[in-house]
């Protein structure tokens, strides 16, 4: 289909390059219409899965007016997040892809959809509100100000790359750590990806923490930090995460940024202690998918 041609919406296996440069053209747009810091990962769209739909673009005569991205991390839930040309709002848009989007969380078995709205998104917030989303959690994201420099000699601990061997250990650090379902495999062989290193802080020979980390260009997100319960409150997680960031600094990664959740004050605390600053405010909404 040539780029006249494009009209209406078109759900897609995988995006080509320029897709992939109109959505990034479209999100930045709507960031300067409403000052926003929208969450859009252009790797990740880059390397997306040609076997599963996941992207779904609203096309006006050849020009892209309309995105929304599914992601999902497990069986359980998908995570979405769109935006609309501000010309082109209020015709229904939005809910048209939307209502893509639930139709393929219910081929996938998918039981619920996280809309991701950033808080200063009016156009956002009226959505859910219309669709009689429920607020799921909310999250700040973090951006590192000024690094925070920690000698390798000040600790006894050891960070390294994750290796497919260390799954097991990974999973249970995960579950642990955020509350997801123990029959969920996030980690072992066969799922490592260069733009998504894990790396681990060992005592000894003990894996006691790990964090993960997505790449994009120059920037670089953190998540999934967590230390195991039975050494936490000894300062690990400090040196874990200043060490895992100079790391990221000394390889070209200037904008490095993480999430957290408001409530967790420790956590809030101690990556301020580590360089970083709140820079905007995300609700997640749940919806039930229909039928599950």
């Amino acid at each position: 289909m040539t780029d006249d041609m494009k009209h209406g919406l078109i759900a897609r296996q995988g995006l080509t390059l320029e897709e992939v440069d109109e959505i990034a053209a479209l999100a930045e747009l709507c960031n300067q219409h409403e000052g926003l810091n929208m969450r859009l990962n252009l790797q990740v769209l880059r390397r997306r899965p040609v076997d599963e739909i996941n992207d779904f673009l609203y096309y006006e005569h050849g020009s892209l007016i309309g995105y929304l991205a599914l992601f999902c991390f497990n069986n359980v839930e998908a995570e979405i997040s769109g935006m609309v040309h501000p010309e082109f709002r209020r015709r229904g848009i939005f809910t048209r892809l939307s209502q893509e989007a639930e139709a393929e969380c219910q081929r996938r078995g998918v039981s619920q959809m996280l809309f991701i709205v950033e808080r200063a998104s009016q156009a956002g917030q009226q959505f859910v509100q219309k669709i009689g989303a429920e607020l799921h959690h909310s999250e700040y994201k973090m951006d590192l100000a000024t690094p925070v420099l920690i000698s390798a000699e000040s600790s006894e601990l050891s960070i390294r790359a994750a290796r497919d061997e260390d799954g097991p250990i990974l999973n249970k650090l995960t579950q642990e750590g955020f509350e997801v379902p123990y029959e969920v495999n996030w980690y072992g062989e066969g799922k490592a990806d260069p733009s998504r290193p894990v790396y681990v802080a060992e005592r000894g020979q003990t894996i006691v923490g790990k964090i993960d980390i997505n790449l994009q260009d120059t920037s670089a997100m953190i998540y999934g930090f967590v230390v195991a319960r039975e050494y936490r409150g000894k300062g690990y997680g400090r040196y874990i995460l200043s060490r895992v960031v100079q790391h990221l600094w000394n390889s070209g990664y200037r904008a490095i940024a993480l999430e957290v959740i408001p409530e967790n004050s420790r956590a809030l605390n101690l990556y301020r202690s580590c360089g970083f600053r709140e820079t905007a405010h995300y609700d997640y909404y749940g919806k039930a998918v229909k039928g599950r």
